[in-house]
């Protein structure tokens, strides 16, 4: 299995909270344990990945996106991929969207207004300086737009052009969303926290190890070959 982690810029739009939000909180798997209305929750919507091609010339296939916003539904939202702290808010519902001539999962993400850092966190969001979503996911197989194959193993390579084609992979066999984040930059065009008012390319062919460096970190997992 391959983790893969991309990310992308804010955009902003308005959506008030609502019953309908509380109904889907409070029927997530591992639900809030004390009940919760309209009034108590920070709601935010966040174009969160898409059929763009992105900076490693990898992509999701447009009919697979509504069972990536399925396996968003419930996923924690953290800091800058670090999972070694807690979340600061969790994913639910959304939809797939059109923007810019791609489409995208769109999920919202809801963190409580008790919480003692929250107001600090909704200006933040708001204000643009927490201003990029990013998403965590596991998946199967790369497999090469030119010839279709698994991409660590055919000839062709990611960003090369061939005839008139370029070379990218898709991400197939789509698995885990691990988690959602708020980071510096991304991978991604189109991709963003939308406001309430409401290098796989790096993978070396014939490995079982894919590194990918994104904002600064590394990481590194074991990507079996499918058959």
């Amino acid at each position: 299995m391959i983790l893969q982690t991309l990310s992308g810029p804010v955009a902003a739009a308005r959506e008030a909270t609502g019953d309908s939000d509380v109904a889907q909180i409070t029927q997530l798997p591992n639900p809030p344990l004390a009940e919760i209305t309209a009034d108590d929750i920070h709601v935010r919507r966040c174009r969160l990945a898409g059929d763009a091609m992105d900076t490693q010339f990898g992509c999701f296939r447009s009919h697979d996106l509504q069972k990536l916003l399925e396996l968003t539904h419930g996923a924690p939202a953290l800091i800058g991929h670090n999972r070694q702290s807690v979340a600061v808010a969790r994913f639910f519902g959304g939809s797939v969207e059109e923007f810019g001539g791609h489409r995208y999962i769109v999920p919202k993400f809801y963190w409580p207004r008790a919480h003692s850092a929250a107001e600090d966190f909704r200006v933040l969001l708001d204000a643009g300086i927490i201003s990029e979503a990013s998403i965590a996911f596991t998946f199967e197989k790369p497999s090469c737009s030119i010839c279709g194959k698994d991409i660590r193993e055919c000839e062709h390579e990611p960003g090369a052009h061939y005839g008139l084609k370029l070379c990218h992979y898709y991400y197939d066999g789509l698995d885990r969303v691990l988690e959602g984040s708020f980071v510096y930059r991304g991978a991604e065009p189109g991709t963003g926290i939308l406001s309430e008012i409401s290098d796989l390319k790096k993978a070396i062919k014939g490995r079982k190890t894919i590194t990918v460096r994104v904002g600064g970190r590394t990481y590194e997992a074991i990507a079996p070959l499918t058959q």
